[in-house]
């Protein structure tokens, strides 16, 4: 998948699971947790909200690597390309 159109998909997910956050304003190298008031029920939302997206399996084991933005990138990446 096309870098930009995944981070934008992404952006919008986030957005859908916490409405307070700006895509804008997202740093994506670091912890949304720290960034905004992004709590273990958001991370459990974003964490489904992407499984569905892009129709991948993230176990709850896995949930740390949607930390940031630039981290659920490249989960996302990888599992898009395991897939083939």
């Amino acid at each position: 998948m096309d870098p930009t159109a995944l981070r934008t998909k992404l952006l919008s997910l986030l957005a859908g699971v916490a409405p307070d956050i700006e895509p804008g304003s997202v740093d994506p190298e670091r912890a949304l947790r720290e960034q905004f008031d992004f709590d273990s029920m958001d991370a459990l939302h974003f964490a489904t909200a992407v499984s569905e997206a892009f129709g991948i399996e993230i176990a709850e084991t896995e949930y740390p690597r949607l930390a940031s933005l630039h981290a659920a990138e490249q989960l996302v990446q990888e599992r898009l390309a395991a897939r083939g």
